[in-house]
């Protein structure tokens, strides 16, 4: 990615935002997909040089620092080497990508990247979790850091709701990214990635982007026509209060030494009543809205009804049990894909009196297993498990006879 071009815009809005290579490495050409075209597409142009689909930004101004982020986006059109980045935060981001890379299961896949800290002192950013399908690796020439991809398999006209969840630790500050698909209704956490702690959390702005990261291909450039919506945009601020942004606006990168070529007009945005939602789109025919006039920026209005608070799903566990072997009680849990995910969780062990033996609390998103070291006289006990989800809500504590 052009991160020279592509962060400036955000900078001033977003203070430390960053934005990274996801992938690069071994990018094959892969046949045109027809299905991927609309009205918009120029696929027939002759064209040399580059002439990519000019990069452009949203960018979304909040008022405080932030222990979450969430923002929904769905995607109408696509083409090969496109990145739809849906959370753009301090020191990393999060999104959708339409791949050429042959090597992965699926071009549509999901990204979370995170900058160290400081390479060159060996303060490296890192993941501590990963699903069993996502891929880690470490990325660089724009900067260095830790990037995770996964073959989620997103859709087109579907809408997705991207979260990231934030907390410190240990001196480190950990990120957990999620992705809702608002059809089936099932959550997925991709990764945990973090790195050392600094002041703040995920900061207050953010930014969404659309970049089409090769321009140079026939299959892959600016011909074809790109657009996301994007709405619901939330800060969940340290004081455990959720925050609307206060402004936002649209820009399109202008036609960096000659990177946008024939498109280097080919952007627009704006809000869409229908969808209730903001847009981008870039590439193929399209041309900006005479809104525009002949400037690359847009101040653009508050998203309709968004309301006060978002609308919550609350987290459904089940199976729970508890069994004592070996001087341990060995406490296990489900948690259902279709409410809100796992943040935390506290089991505590009570004595046949009900008083508290032990206890342990601890925040780990995909954990549904833990083990209290205590030797247990005869008698009943039980054990106490309170999970809390990413949104902070705390789930009614369930009591749970352990087995011997």
């Amino acid at each position: 990615m052009m991160r020279a071009t592509l962060c400036a815009t955000l900078l001033s809005a977003l203070l430390s935002s960053s934005c990274s290579k996801s992938i690069r490495s071994d990018l094959k050409p892969k046949e045109y997909n027809a299905q991927e075209t609309s009205g918009k597409d120029l696929p027939n142009l002759s064209l040399s040089g580059s002439n990519a689909a000019p990069s452009q930004h949203l960018v979304y101004v909040f008022k405080n620092d932030a222990i979450l982020k969430m923002h929904k986006i769905k995607i109408t059109n696509t083409a090969k080497t496109e990145y739809f980045s849906v959370l753009n935060y301090h020191g990393g981001y999060a999104g959708l990508q339409d791949t050429p890379d042959k090597n992965t299961p699926t071009p549509y896949t999901l990204i979370a990247s995170l900058w160290d800290l400081n390479t060159s002192a060996a303060n490296y950013a890192f993941y501590s979790y990963k699903a069993p399908t996502t891929v880690t690796s470490r990325f660089g020439g724009e900067g260095d850091g830790q990037k995770t991809v996964n073959p989620y398999g997103w859709e087109l006209n579907t809408w997705y709701n991207v979260v990231l969840r934030s907390w410190k630790e240990n001196g480190k500050i950990y990120i957990a990214n999620f992705i809702h698909n608002e059809a089936t209704g099932k959550w997925f956490h991709t990764s945990t990635i973090g790195r050392q702690v600094e002041s703040g959390f995920l900061g207050a702005g953010n930014g969404a982007f659309l970049e089409n990261w090769v321009g140079d291909n026939p299959l892959w450039d600016g011909r074809f026509h790109r657009k996301a919506f994007f709405k619901d945009c939330w800060n969940l601020g340290v004081d455990n209060v959720w925050e609307k942004s206060t402004s936002r606006y649209f820009s399109a990168n202008a036609n960096d030494a000659g990177r946008n070529g024939y498109f280097d007009r080919a952007f627009n945005a704006g809000y869409d009543a229908t969808e209730n939602a903001h847009f981008m789109e870039h590439g193929g025919s399209v041309t900006p809205d005479v809104a525009f006039g002949t400037g690359r920026k847009l101040d653009l209005p508050e998203q309709t009804n968004q309301g006060a608070t978002p609308m919550l799903m609350a987290l459904s566990s089940s199976n729970e049990s508890a069994r004592y072997q070996n001087s341990k009680v060995i406490v296990s849990w489900a948690i259902s894909d279709t409410g809100a995910p796992q943040l935390s969780y506290k089991i505590e062990l009570l004595d046949p009196k009900g008083a508290i033996l032990a206890n342990k609390e601890l925040i780990r998103p995909e954990k549904r297993a833990d083990t209290l070291n205590n030797t247990l006289a005869t008698g009943n006990y039980n054990v106490r498990l309170t999970i809390t989800d990413i949104f902070n809500k705390q789930s009614n504590a369930k009591t749970i006879r352990v087995m011997k």
